[in-house]
């Protein structure tokens, strides 16, 4: 990519690379620290595969061509680029770190060495850390122990969260962030990125499940008192969705995405008979997104391209099968995790598929959960634009880097409180993980 010269700026860009879009925004710290959106940009992505590069060059242009035209709408040049993805098979483990206590009485001393021990922490070579969390303090095996200067104890123990990916997935998109003469910067799970741009601070700090369902993939991140405390990825999303409307129906794949988008809905199982539901519709005539136009039947004719004429019945069918299947397997994510009891009743919906009308009536019936769709806070700079939902992961991350320590490492991308935050749901995953 050849860029053009622009003025000198602290700016960065945000990336947010999807399968089927690449989102990117230009950010710029103000003098009091503020976070500031002077540019964004939203372009079809390529080189993309379930969330994984399979096609550098093409990725990498991508990049580039996103990039540039956010550039070109913020008027700057930026040298760093912090990326969003849902790549890498994120994972999340719990590890304990144990001191001796030379002296019974516990110093600020044996925090800092304990402290260090846990930032020493190495995963296995084909991992890389991401974010690392740590718990409450254990003395002698009494836990949640929030600040333990001056009490005693003859062993000092405290627990932490690790979120990993796979480094050849990391290192493969800090490859195409170099490429375009890029500095990589933080890299972070999406559907984490777009709980911190979407939930309130009590749905943080209370329990929401984010629910991601992108083009290639579909996403889950668990908050849980203000915290990222579990995620996963398939490789299954809206592509599949269009894939098999067009194999069922014999189309193109472009005509498959038009049904999908402008005439697919989804809706709650009802109880009632296929002849009681033919009478009154059980698709939502409002969709989450848009208004349909008139009420809607099962039995309602959709005609394609080709003239031909199909039942709604059968469209709706295909989606909501796909998307059973997506819910079902993440949903066995959690329970094999063991997180699925630490789900409490609120599910935020993001990502391109997640659009569906009647999408969040939908996920309630199967999950048994209240679901809404989830809208990014406020950031300065982004008043008058009315679509920023594509934009959510990209400003998560920068309410991310907003709240990092600004001392660490770029590049080791921890984060060791001195008094753990976590409370009751850190002794809850360490009893039953």
């Amino acid at each position: 990519m050849v860029k053009t010269k622009q003025k000198p700026t602290s700016a960065f860009a945000i990336l947010d690379a999807g399968t089927s879009k690449l989102a990117a925004i230009i950010v710029e710290p103000s003098k009091t620290g503020e976070l500031n959106v002077i540019g964004d940009a939203i372009q079809e992505s390529a080189g993309l595969r379930g969330g994984e590069i399979n096609d550098l060059e093409s990725f990498s242009t991508a990049i580039g061509n996103t990039v540039q035209l956010a550039e070109d709408k913020a008027g700057v040049t930026v040298k760093d680029a912090h990326l969003v993805c849902n790549a890498g098979q994120p994972n999340m483990q719990i590890i304990r770190s144990n001191i001796e206590l030379s002296d019974a009485k516990i110093s600020k001393r044996d925090l800092r060495r304990i402290v260090s021990k846990q930032n020493d922490i190495k995963t296995d070579d084909s991992r890389t850390i991401i974010q690392h969390e740590q718990f409450l303090y254990i003395l002698d095996g009494q836990t949640q122990v929030q600040n333990p200067i001056g009490m005693f104890a003859q062993k000092l123990s405290s627990d932490s969260l690790l979120l990993s990916m796979r480094s050849t997935s990391i290192a493969n998109l800090k490859q195409a962030l170099q490429q375009n003469h890029l500095n990589p910067g933080h890299i972070h799970h999406g559907a984490s990125m777009s709980g911190l741009a979407c939930l309130s601070e009590e749905e943080k700090d209370l329990g929401s499940l984010v629910l991601d369902i992108g083009g290639g993939t579909s996403s889950l991140s668990l908050f849980m008192e203000g915290k990222v405390i579990y995620t996963d990825t398939i490789a299954i999303g809206g592509i599949q969705l269009t894939r098999d409307i067009a194999k069922v129906l014999s189309i193109s794949i472009q005509e498959a995405e038009r049904l999908k988008v402008f005439e697919g809905t989804v809706f709650a199982p009802s109880p009632v008979s296929h002849t009681a539901s033919a009478r009154s519709s059980g698709i939502p005539s409002k969709g989450d997104n848009f208004i349909l136009s008139g009420g809607l039947s099962d039995l309602d004719t959709i005609t394609l391209s080709n003239s031909e004429q199909i039942e709604r019945h059968l469209l709706n069918s295909i989606i909501k099968t796909r998307l059973e299947e997506i819910l079902e397997k993440l949903m066995a994510r959690l329970v094999q995790a063991h997180m699925h009891q630490a789900v409490g009743n609120r599910v935020i919906l993001v990502g391109g598929t997640a659009k569906l009308t009647g999408i969040c009536e939908f996920v309630s019936s199967i999950w048994k959960k209240n679901a809404r769709m989830g809208t990014p806070n406020h950031i300065s700079g982004l008043g008058e634009r009315e679509d920023i939902e594509p934009l959510s992961a990209a400003l998560g991350m920068a309410h991310y880097i907003q709240s990092y320590p600004q001392n660490e490492p770029i590049q080791h991308q921890t984060r060791a409180m001195p008094f753990g935050r976590f409370g009751r749901i850190g002794n809850w995953l360490i009893e039953n993980i």
